[in-house]
């Protein structure tokens, strides 16, 4: 299990999420007047496939 550490952000136009990936944990902002949450995640999952079905959501 990947644990994902989801917070929200100002980001530039243009750049609805930012992540970091340190293997078992994954640390992503997004932008909610560009993105909403499970369009975020979703976004995350096809950049860092592993996350599709093993991860745990933690909100900041």
């Amino acid at each position: 299990m990947t644990d994902v550490q989801v917070e929200q952000a100002d980001l530039d136009t243009g750049i609805p999420v930012m992540y970091r990936d340190y293997g078992q944990h994954v640390r992503m902002a997004y932008d909610p007047s560009q993105i909403d949450e499970a369009a975020a995640v979703a976004l995350i999952c096809v950049r860092i496939p592993r996350l599709i079905g093993s991860l745990d959501l933690i909100h900041l």
